[in-house]
C-alpha cells in the first residue's frame, strides 16, 4: 500500500561463485533473444537491461526452482507467503503485490499471467528442460501488450533437431521430507525431425504444519525442421496439490507471540488447494520472400479448487485462453521492420462467496523496427494499437464492459561507444488492465486501466572474461491499479491510485576468476512515490 510520501525502498544484494566440473562455456558471436520484439533480435541491439540465464549456468547454481533463478537476478523480487514453490510470485522493478500484473511470465512465448489474483506456477517448469531464461527489464508492452511495465520474462525449454539421443535423470532428497525426481529426454533425427520430454515430480512437508506440497507435471514437443522454417507442436500437464498453514497473530505486548513459541503451528490445519493445468499449441517459422513469417497458436487449462475449512467458504476457478500471433520480419540492408497481429479469448468462471464469471477478448497490431543509421548504433522503435472487450457477471452488481482502445509505444537507442564499452536508452508508454478479481472487488467504482510513461538510460562494459552494468529507470503511472485499504469508506478495495511513480537502480557484475569459477554480484534500489495527491 502507498503511503503520502514513500510506498517502498528495496535494496538486496547478491552474490555467487560457481564451481563447475569443465571450463564455462565461452559464447561466441551475438547472443539472441526472442522476448522483447517476439521476433529473434540480438542483445547488442536492445536498449534495455536484458539478463541470459542459460541451462550451464542453471545446471551449476544451487537453484531448486525457477523462483530460485531469478531471486539471484538484479531487479527481480519473489514473494512467498506460504513457502510453496508453486504460489511464489515474480516481481521484476518493485511493483510488490501487483508485481504479478506488472511483469509478463512466458514459457516458449506463451503467456502464463492468469485473469485473477494468482501467481503464474513456475514450478510447473522443469530446471532439467530449459535452455535459458530471458529476462527483458522495463520494455514489452509494444509486442505483447498489457502487463508489461515491469518487463518480461520469457522461459525458453529446450527442442531443437541435433541428432543423436540423449537423457538425464535427477534425484533430489533434502530436509522437511523432501523428494524430487527431473528426467529429459531428447531423440533426434537426420530428418530434421525431433523429440522433446520431460517429468518432474517433488513431494515435501514444508516448515509448517499443514503445509504439505505436492507438484507433479510433464511436457512434450516435436520439432521438424526445413528449408526455410520450422513446425513446432506442444503440450504439457500440471498438478499441485497444496495444503494452507493460514497466518499467525503476534501480540508481544499481550504475551503472544508464536513466533516464538511456536512458528511451525498452522491456524487452519485443514485448509488445502488443488490445481490442475494444461497448454497446448503450435508455432512455426517460415522464410516468405525477402522476409520471415512467424506464427503460434495455443489454448491454456487452469482449475483450482480450494477449501477454506478454517472460514467456511470454498473457492473453484475454471480459467480458459486462447491465444495466436502472426508476425512478418523484414530484413533490408543493416535494418528490419517487424508487423504483427495477436489475438486473446479468456473465460473465467469463479464459484465462490462472491462468483462472478468473465470474458476477454482483446486484438492488437503491432510494428517495430530497428535502424542503423551509423556506426554501432542501433535505433529501435515500435508502437502498439490494442482493441479491449472485457465483460464481467457477477450476481447482485452491475459492472459496466470495458471497451477501449489503448496504445503503447517505444524509443530506443543503443550505441556502441567502444569494444567494450556501450550506452542505452529509451522512452515509452504502456499500460496494465484490472484483472477480474480486482474488478470485481471494488466497493461499486469502475477500475480505468492504468498507463504508464517509461523512461530508462544505462551504461555496459564488456570483455570476454567480465562485465559490469548499470541502469537507472522511472515509471510515472496514472490511474495505478492496486489494493486500498482505505477505499470503500475505510472497507479497502481494489482502486485506481493518485499519480504514482517507481523508480530505480540496478547494478550488476560478473567475473570469471578461472575457467571454472564464475563470480557474480547484483544491487538493486527501488522506489515509489506519490507523484500527486495521497492515494
Amino acid at each position: 500500500m502507498f503511503k503520502p510520501q514513500q510506498l517502498a525502498m528495496l535494496v538486496s544484494m547478491g552474490w555467487a561463485g560457481l564451481v563447475l566440473a569443465d571450463d564455462l562455456p565461452q559464447f561466441q558471436g551475438d547472443e539472441v533473444v526472442v522476448t522483447a520484439s517476439r521476433v529473434p533480435a540480438a542483445i547488442a541491439t536492445l536498449p534495455a537491461n536484458v539478463t541470459v540465464v542459460s541451462a550451464a549456468q542453471i545446471a551449476n547454481s544451487p537453484a531448486t526452482t525457477v523462483q530460485d533463478v531469478l531471486s539471484q537476478l538484479a531487479g527481480v523480487h519473489v514473494f512467498n507467503s506460504t513457502g510453496a514453490a508453486s504460489a511464489a510470485a515474480v516481481d521484476l522493478r518493485g511493483f510488490g503485490m501487483t508485481g504479478i500484473s506488472n511483469t509478463l511470465i512466458l514459457v516458449d512465448g506463451v503467456r502464463q499471467n492468469n485473469n485473477d489474483l494468482s501467481a503464474p506456477n513456475l514450478s510447473a517448469v522443469a530446471l532439467s528442460n530449459i535452455e535459458r531464461i530471458e529476462v527483458v527489464r522495463g520494455i514489452g508492452s509494444v509486442a505483447y501488450g498489457s502487463g508489461a511495465t515491469g518487463g518480461v520474462i520469457n522461459i525458453i525449454t529446450k527442442s531443437g533437431v541435433r541428432e543423436g539421443v540423449s537423457g538425464s535423470i535427477s534425484m533430489t532428497s533434502g530436509s522437511y521430507d523432501l523428494r524430487q525426481l527431473d528426467a529429459d529426454l531428447h531423440a533426434g533425427s537426420s530428418a530434421g525431425v525431433s523429440v522433446d520430454a520431460y517429468a518432474h515430480t517433488m513431494k515435501t512437508d514444508n516448515y509448517r504444519q499443514n503445509n504439505q506440497e505436492r507438484d507433479d507435471n510433464g511436457g512434450l514437443t516435436l520439432t521438424y525442421q526445413h528449408d526455410g522454417g520450422n513446425i513446432k507442436l506442444f503440450a504439457n500437464t500440471s498438478s499441485q496439490g497444496l495444503h494452507l498453514p493460514g497466518s499467525l497473530t503476534a501480540d508481544p505486548a499481550n504475551g503472544k507471540n508464536p513466533l516464538a513459541t511456536s512458528p511451525t503451528a498452522s491456524s487452519s490445519p485443514h485448509d488445502f488447494m488443488e490445481t490442475s493445468s494444461s497448454t497446448t499449441g503450435a508455432s512455426f517459422s517460415q522464410d516468405v520472400g525477402p522476409g520471415t513469417l512467424y506464427g503460434d497458436v495455443s489454448h491454456r487449462s487452469k482449475n483450482t479448487y480450494s477449501d477454506y475449512v478454517s472460514y467456511g467458504d470454498t473457492d473453484a476457478r475454471q480459467l480458459s485462453e486462447n491465444n495466436a500471433s502472426l508476425r512478418y520480419k523484414l530484413p533490408f540492408a543493416q535494418h528490419s521492420v517487424t508487423v504483427g497481429t495477436d489475438w486473446l479469448n479468456s473465460t473465467a468462471n469463479v464459484q465462490n462467496s462472491s462468483s462472478y464469471s468473465t470474458t476477454q477478448r482483446h486484438q492488437g497490431w503491432f510494428a517495430d523496427s530497428l535502424f542503423k543509421p551509423w556506426e554501432g548504433g542501433a535505433l529501435t522503435l515500435g508502437a502498439r494499437q490494442q482493441d479491449v472487450n472485457d465483460v464481467i457477471n457477477q450476481p447482485g452488481s452491475s459492472i459496466p464492459a470495458l471497451d477501449a482502445t489503448l496504445h503503447s509505444w517505444l524509443l530506443g537507442l543503443k550505441q556502441d561507444l567502444s569494444a567494450t564499452w556501450s550506452v542505452y536508452g529509451h522512452w515509452g508508454q504502456s499500460f496494465r488492465l484490472a484483472n477480474a478479481d480486482e474488478a470485481t472487488y471494488t466497493g461499486g467504482a469502475v477500475l480505468l486501466p492504468q498507463q504508464s510513461h517509461d523512461a530508462e538510460v544505462g551504461v555496459e562494459w564488456k570483455t570476454a572474461q567480465a562485465s559490469v552494468k548499470a541502469a537507472l529507470f522511472r515509471s510515472d503511472l496514472n490511474n495505478e491499479i492496486a489494493y486500498n485499504s482505505f477505499a470503500n469508506n475505510g472497507s479497502g478495495a481494489n482502486a485506481n491510485l493518485a499519480p504514482t511513480r517507481h523508480q530505480g537502480l540496478e547494478l550488476e557484475g560478473r567475473w570469471h576468476v578461472t575457467p571454472q569459477w564464475e563470480l557474480n554480484a547484483n544491487l538493486s534500489w527501488t522506489e515509489a512515490t506519490f507523484r500527486a495527491g495521497s492515494g
